[in-house]
């Protein structure tokens, strides 16, 4: 079922992909730079949250490394005394 679903998201992502090349190269030269300057902007937008995603993450992996060997020194520590 997911597959089926996969596949006609994908066509119908080629078929806006397709009308949305039609309508820009028919029209004006200001629309395309507007559709220009706007995906633009969202790539610009896009790395950099997968900057910040990234940033997050190596955050989160510090924190659980570090929370895991306090959790160890506790356990040395209980075994010891």
């Amino acid at each position: 079922m997911f597959s089926q679903w996969k596949w006609l998201s994908f066509g119908i992502g080629v078929l806006a992909g397709a009308i949305g090349a039609t309508i820009i190269s028919s029209r004006p030269s200001y629309i395309k730079d507007g559709a220009t300057t706007v995906l633009s902007h969202g790539i610009t937008a896009k790395r950099k949250l997968q900057s910040m995603a990234g940033a997050a993450k190596e955050n989160i992996e510090d924190l659980v490394a570090e929370a895991g060997q306090k959790a160890q020194d506790s356990a040395d520590a209980k075994v010891q005394s």
